[in-house]
């Protein structure tokens, strides 16, 4: 089971933004933001940052 499919089962496994494998290891649940995941490509050995978001609208509560 990779990392991604532990995180999320309707969540895609990321690409890397630079070489394109999808060999990647989520290295923080949160990046420079709180909204982005830090990840690892273990091809180029480049760490990059994806935005969380899954298309689906927020609840407001209401």
């Amino acid at each position: 089971m990779s990392a991604m499919t532990e995180e999320r089962n309707d969540t895609p496994q990321p690409a890397c933004p630079f070489c394109e494998s999808t060999d990647v290891t989520r290295e923080s649940a949160f990046g420079s933001e709180i909204s982005k995941s830090k990840y690892y490509c273990h091809n180029c050995r480049t760490v990059f940052e994806r935005l969380k978001y899954d298309g689906k609208r927020p609840g407001t509560g209401r």
